[in-house]
C-alpha cells in the first residue's frame, strides 16, 4: 500500500500542452562549459607565462646588447683620448726644444751685439754710450748663460718623461682595442642576460656570433697603422698612416712653435728674427732660430748681417742629424686643414738663408763654450702604432637618406642572442597544472627545440653634437669618425639580415 502510494507521489502531472516534460540535461552542457573555460584557463595562462619569459629574454638581449655596444664605445673613446695625450705631448716636446733652440739663438745675439757695442765704443764722443750698451748686453749674457745651463737637462728630463709617456698611452690604446674589449665585451653579455633572466644564456649559437662580431669588429672598421722610423721607409700605406698622424700633431702646434719670426725696423736698419719647429722625420722634432740685421742701401742692394742663430732636436740618439734643408727637403709641410704649405723652420731659410746655415755647425752657441751635441736631446722614440677608423668607414651616424634608419658602415654592430629552456617559463605542463603528461588532454609546449629565444643587436656609431656649444666644432662641420675625438656612442637597432639568417640556419629562431 505505502508502495503504491510512493509511486503514485513521483508520477509528474501532465503538460496541458500535451508535451511530454524532461529533466536534468543542463548539467551536460554545464560541465562540457566547465570543461572548456577550464581549457581556456590553461590556454591563457600557458601563453601568458610564454609571453612574459619572452618579453624577460628579448629585455635581457636588449640590454646585454646595449652594455656590449657602450663597452666597446668606451674602448674606442679611451683609445681616442690616448691617442689625444700623444699628441698633446708632442706638442709639448716640440715646445720644449723650441726654448732651447730660442734661447741659442738669443744669447749668441747678445754676444754678437756685445761685440758689436764694444767695437763701437772706440768711437770718440759716443763711444760711453756704445760702452754702456756693451755692459748691459754682457748682463743679458751672463743671465741667458744661466737659463740654458739649467733648461738643458731639465729639457732633456721632459723629452724623455713624455716618450715613456706616449709609449705606455700606445700601449694601453692597443691593448684595450685589440684584447681587453673582446674578451671584457664577451663577459658583458654574459653577465647582463642572467642578471635579467636569471635562467637563460647566451647558448653556442650566441657565443658564436658574437665572438666572431667581436673579433672582426677592428679589421673591418679600424686600420693599425704601423709607424715607419724615417719619411723614406716602409710601404705607401705605413707612410700614409704615419703622415696623419704627423699631420695632426704639427697642425696642433701652439703659435711659438709653428712660427716665431718677427720683424722691426729703425730707418733703414731692419731686425728680423725667424723660427720654428717642425716634425721632419717621424722620430725627430727639429727647431731652427736666427736673427738678422738688415741694411738697406738704396739703390745698391741690401746688407744681411749675421746677429743670432741657434737650434736643438729631439732625436733617438745623436747622431749629428742636419737640420737643412728642414721638412720634405726644404718643400715645407702642406696643412689639409688650411689648405697651404709651410715652409720649414717659420721660413727661416728663405727669409734668413745665410744665418740660417751656421747652425748646420753651430747650434748651441759655441761662442759661450756651448758643445753642439748638447742641443741634441736623446731617447726621443717619435710617433707610435696607433689604430684608426678606415676609409669611408663611419662617416655619417645615420643613413644617406637622413631618416635616421642606421647605415651599416657607421660603426661595428653587436648581436647578442639570448635563450632559455622552454620549462623555465613555468607554463601548465611544467607546474603539473591540469591532465597528466602523456595524456590527450595534457597542454604540451611546443617551442623550437624546446626553448625560448630572443635576438637584439646594437651598435657603435660616432656623433660630434653640432647642436651643442660645448662640442661642436669651430668650423661647424660635422665631423666623420676618428679615433682622435672621444664622440663615440652606441645605441639599439633593427639586427642586421646576414645575423638574422645565420641564426635561423642554425634552426634556433
Amino acid at each position: 500500500m505505502r508502495a503504491a502510494i510512493a509511486i503514485a507521489k513521483s508520477r509528474v502531472p501532465p503538460r496541458l500542452d500535451g508535451k511530454r516534460g524532461m529533466a536534468g540535461q543542463a548539467m551536460v552542457l554545464g560541465l562540457v562549459l566547465i570543461l572548456v573555460l577550464c581549457v581556456g584557463a590553461i590556454v591563457l595562462f600557458d601563453s601568458g607565462q610564454s609571453v612574459n619569459k619572452k618579453v624577460e629574454l628579448t629585455n635581457a638581449a636588449d640590454a646585454a646588447a646595449y652594455s656590449v655596444a657602450v663597452q666597446q664605445a668606451r674602448a674606442l673613446n679611451f683609445a681616442a683620448y690616448m691617442n689625444r695625450a700623444r699628441v698633446a705631448n708632442e706638442v709639448a716636446i716640440a715646445q720644449t726644444i723650441s726654448l732651447y733652440s730660442w734661447m741659442n739663438q738669443l744669447q749668441m745675439t747678445t754676444i754678437t751685439m756685445r761685440l758689436t757695442m764694444n767695437a763701437l765704443s772706440l768711437i770718440p764722443y759716443v763711444g760711453a754710450v756704445f760702452k754702456a750698451l756693451a755692459t748691459g748686453f754682457q748682463a743679458a749674457e751672463n743671465i741667458l748663460k744661466g737659463v740654458r745651463s739649467a733648461f738643458q737637462p731639465f729639457a732633456q728630463g721632459v723629452v724623455t718623461a713624455l716618450d715613456e709617456l706616449n709609449g705606455i698611452f700606445a700601449t694601453a690604446a692597443t691593448s684595450v682595442i685589440e684584447g681587453v674589449s673582446r674578451v671584457d665585451g664577451m663577459l658583458i653579455a654574459r653577465d647582463v642576460v642572467q642578471r635579467n633572466s636569471a635562467n637563460a644564456s647566451l647558448g653556442t649559437v650566441g657565443t658564436g656570433v658574437l665572438a666572431e662580431q667581436l673579433l672582426t669588429a677592428e679589421s673591418k672598421f679600424l686600420d693599425f697603422n704601423r709607424i715607419p722610423r724615417t719619411t723614406g721607409t716602409g710601404s705607401a700605406a705605413q707612410r700614409n698612416g704615419a703622415d696623419r698622424f704627423r699631420n695632426v700633431v704639427m697642425q696642433s702646434r701652439d703659435d711659438f712653435s709653428k712660427d716665431r719670426g718677427d720683424r722691426v725696423g729703425i730707418g733703414l736698419i731692419n731686425f728680423e728674427s725667424t723660427g720654428g719647429t717642425d716634425m721632419v722625420d717621424y722620430n725627430r722634432w727639429a727647431a731652427l732660430d736666427t736673427m738678422s740685421m738688415d741694411v738697406k742701401i738704396w739703390p745698391i742692394v741690401d746688407i744681411d748681417l749675421p746677429m743670432g742663430w741657434g737650434g736643438a732636436q729631439a732625436v733617438d740618439r745623436y747622431r749629428n742629424q742636419r737640420f737643412l734643408n728642414g721638412f720634405g727637403n726644404g718643400q715645407g709641410w702642406y696643412s689639409d686643414w688650411d689648405k697651404r704649405r709651410y715652409r720649414p723652420y717659420g721660413d727661416s731659410l728663405r727669409k734668413n738663408r745665410l744665418v740660417s746655415r751656421m747652425v748646420e755647425g753651430d747650434a748651441n752657441v759655441r761662442a759661450a763654450k756651448g758643445q753642439h751635441k748638447n742641443a741634441f736631446f736623446t731617447s726621443y722614440n717619435g710617433l707610435r702604432d696607433y689604430h684608426d677608423v678606415k676609409k669611408n668607414m663611419a662617416m655619417r651616424p645615420y643613413s644617406g637618406n637622413g631618416n635616421q634608419i642606421f647605415d651599416e658602415n657607421a660603426g661595428p654592430v653587436f648581436s647578442v642572442y639570448a635563450e632559455t629552456e622552454m620549462r623555465n617559463a613555468r607554463t601548465s605542463e611544467t607546474v603539473g597544472i591540469g591532465n597528466a603528461a602523456g595524456s590527450r588532454m595534457s597542454m604540451q609546449n611546443k617551442a623550437q627545440n624546446g626553448k625560448l629565444s630572443a635576438l637584439s643587436s646594437a651598435q657603435v656609431y660616432f656623433n660630434r653634437p653640432p647642436n651643442y656649444a660645448l662640442f661642436r666644432r669651430g668650423d661647424n662641420k660635422v665631423e666623420s669618425g676618428n679615433l682622435f675625438s672621444p664622440y663615440w656612442q652606441a645605441r639599439l637597432v633593427d639586427t642586421p639580415s646576414a645575423i638574422k639568417a645565420v641564426v635561423a640556419g642554425t634552426g634556433a629562431l
